[in-house]
């Protein structure tokens, strides 16, 4: 059975839920307080409020998806760094036994965006990239056009993001923190979803975009409306998508690119990213391969 860790208002997890039926436990973060649970060095238990129940004996794969990116209403602090302390007990409790699967929820938190792209400046092209204090560095940084990214993607006390924005260097605040990169021209964006052995490639046109970033202009109006197509990667870019892959130690995750038409310049990695939007009609198989790679026995 897989155990999979998230919260109770989620798109991808009622889809993993519909999919794999009595095969999955499905265990909501912002819901803690409605389980039952009993948790032994040895042994843990976990019961739902329908009575439906996996414990350690059970469990055959754990899954985290984005479960602290949910809120546990009106608890007092304390109880909440408590119950967050025993979800990542029962997900590590998982990983050592070597049954978790995806990337660890705190990827990023020791790994990091700039030691991401050193790795992949092995294997791809890579803009020229800055992170400043006091804007140490700016001055002679570069010539060409700057946008400036987020690293968390917090939200400020307007409850605004960061996406990718253009940015003028004489302009910047030196009391912020800045993260800086070249900015890149491409006719497409290009993400590669990795699944265990699998790697989905989709592009989508830079042509109609009004901005830089296609997140801020992504429509959930229509969800079978395509913007993303599915293509095959040359052979020379899948091998270095395994490679940069088998460098990290990873199996899951998505690379975004972009692709000016002559060569296809890495932008970022992110251990965690959404993926279901890049095939909503299932006509690509993509969920049918998480499932699989999710619990192996299920299709196999």
């Amino acid at each position: 059975m897989l155990l999979l860790i998230t919260g109770s208002v989620d798109g991808t997890s009622d889809l993993l839920v519909k999919e794999l039926g009595n095969k999955i436990f499905r265990f909501n973060y912002d819901l803690a307080r409605e389980y039952a649970l009993e948790f032994y060095p040895d042994y843990w238990k976990i019961t739902n409020p329908a009575g439906h129940s996996i414990d350690s004996k059970q469990v055959t794969s754990a899954f985290w998806w984005k479960a602290f990116n949910f809120y546990i209403a009106d608890q007092e602090n304390y109880i909440v760094e408590e119950i967050k302390y025993i979800y990542r007990e029962i997900y590590h409790w998982c990983r050592i036994r070597g049954l978790a699967k995806g990337s660890a929820h705190d990827f990023h938190n020791h790994m990091g965006k700039m030691n991401i792209l050193s790795v992949a400046s092995k294997y791809f092209k890579t803009p020229k990239t800055l992170i400043t204090f006091r804007l140490e560095g700016v001055k002679n940084f570069t010539d060409k056009p700057v946008v400036a990214k987020s690293f968390a993607s917090g939200l400020t006390t307007t409850n605004k993001v960061l996406m990718t924005t253009a940015v003028n260097k004489e302009s910047l605040h030196p009391d912020y923190p800045w993260f800086l990169q070249e900015l890149v021209s491409a006719k497409a964006d290009v993400t590669i979803f990795v699944c265990g052995k699998k790697q989905f490639a989709y592009t989508r046109d830079r042509s109609r975009l009004k901005g830089l970033d296609w997140r801020a202009e992504q429509s959930f109006d229509d969800l079978l409306k395509k913007e993303w197509f599915r293509f095959e990667l040359s052979s020379e870019v899948a091998i270095a998508t395994s490679d940069f892959c088998n460098e990290l130690g990873v199996d899951w995750g998505r690379l975004d690119l972009m692709d000016d038409g002559l060569e296809m310049t890495f932008l970022e990695f992110n251990a965690n990213g959404q993926w279901v939007f890049l095939d909503y009609s299932g006509d690509d198989g993509l969920v049918k391969s998480v499932v699989n790679y999710l619990m192996p026995e299920v299709l196999n």
